[in-house]
């Protein structure tokens, strides 16, 4: 049975150049977008939840009944006398 390289070779070999042009580009556009799917699919799988980043911070901030703005708002005002 022939290897899918020299299948491919001997349906490319009739084309004339242009439509061999054209399935060159196709088959370009397919390595491109598979390569596109294959680096969304990692993406996917690396990316982590936001909500489970912010409920695994809940502890981090003291309750002292301020409003995370007003916490904010402390840090930045340490950050400017700070500097």
């Amino acid at each position: 049975m022939p290897s899918t390289a020299m299948k491919l070779n001997k349906l490319l070999e009739n084309l004339d150049e242009e439509d061999f042009n054209k399935a060159i580009s196709y088959i370009e556009f397919l390595v491109s977008r598979r390569k596109e799917l294959i680096s969304d699919r990692k993406f996917a799988e690396n990316k982590t939840d936001v909500e489970a980043i912010v409920t695994s911070l809940t502890g981090a901030i003291p309750d002292a009944g301020k409003s995370l703005e007003e916490y904010r708002n402390e840090r930045l005002k340490k950050y400017e006398n700070s500097h």
